[in-house]
């Protein structure tokens, strides 16, 4: 019972604190798509909301308040992500329920918010969704890994492996991310406009992932992680010439500094658990 109300109240802490990132990030996200637009809104109007959304509910204001409600419960919905994680038990069959109930909420609200003008679209996110929890499921398995072998050693059932082998699983998982997902998203992007690698792929996956994996490096690895954020910088290149062009070296940034960060954030919990 006590475990159940302690993984109860981290799921509370974690949506209140998701909550208001969603809102942020949906606008940051309008905001952008704004930048992108062409031709660009008449009188240089800042839309925050659909257009269509605006027209449904008669207001832009009113619309926007919607948005802010469907947003943030979106943003909690994400925010508790690692909370299955917790569980001792079932912890696949946790996480796949909160997939569910995730695609759910962002169903409901891309519905109720009027984001998708076309099936494919939400198809398309709802795709994307779910290789946001693939991504997380992998590099929580690795963190498993490390767990149980943090244990065997404290157990003196073996010894201490070198940090290479910490490290070489990541590199393979940064690998399969930046090498294999960019031509296979590219087979599903629309030609005239491709959203999926010219926007999601740097702007939101490729930092989001860089920076989940190398947090449990800087955690576990003291000095070795400092060679994760370079190789995702490295690894970006060979895709920037075969798939865009030298206006995406850019890519190397938007990998290697979230990496950087990620392992930077990973040695200040490490630091904050010893003390």
């Amino acid at each position: 019972m006590s475990e159940n109300r302690s993984i109860r109240r981290e799921f509370l802490r974690r949506a209140k604190a998701g909550f208001p990132w969603g809102i942020v990030l949906v606008y940051l996200v309008f905001v952008a798509g704004n930048a992108f637009t062409i031709p660009r809104p008449e009188d240089g109007t800042l839309l925050v909301v659909p257009e269509a959304m605006a027209q449904v509910y008669g207001s832009p204001v009113t619309a926007a308040l919607v948005q802010f409600f469907w947003s943030g419960l979106l943003g909690a919905a994400l925010n508790t992500m690692d909370v299955p994680f917790l569980v001792e038990r079932r912890t696949l069959l946790w996480s796949g329920t909160h997939f569910l109930g995730t695609a759910a909420v962002f169903s409901l609200a891309g519905w109720r918010c009027r984001w998708f003008p076309m099936r494919e679209s939400w198809l398309c996110l709802l795709g994307l969704l779910l290789l946001c929890y693939v991504l997380k499921w992998s590099v929580r398995f690795f963190e498993w890994q490390a767990d149980v072998r943090a244990i065997r050693k404290s157990s003196g059932l073996n010894m201490a492996e070198p940090s290479w082998r910490t490290l070489v699983p990541y590199l393979l998982l940064a690998a399969a991310v930046e090498l294999l997902l960019p031509p296979g998203l590219r087979l599903a992007d629309a030609r005239d406009f491709p959203v999926l690698t010219g926007i999601f792929y740097p702007f939101l996956l490729l930092p989001l992932f860089c920076f989940s994996s190398a947090c449990p490096l800087g955690t576990r690895l003291p000095r070795w992680w400092l060679l994760y954020p370079a190789a995702c910088a490295l690894l970006t290149l060979p895709h920037v010439f075969l798939l865009y062009n030298y206006t995406a070296l850019f890519h190397a940034g938007m990998a290697g500094v979230p990496a950087l960060a990620g392992g930077m954030a990973g040695m200040v919990l490490r630091k904050l658990k010893k003390t």
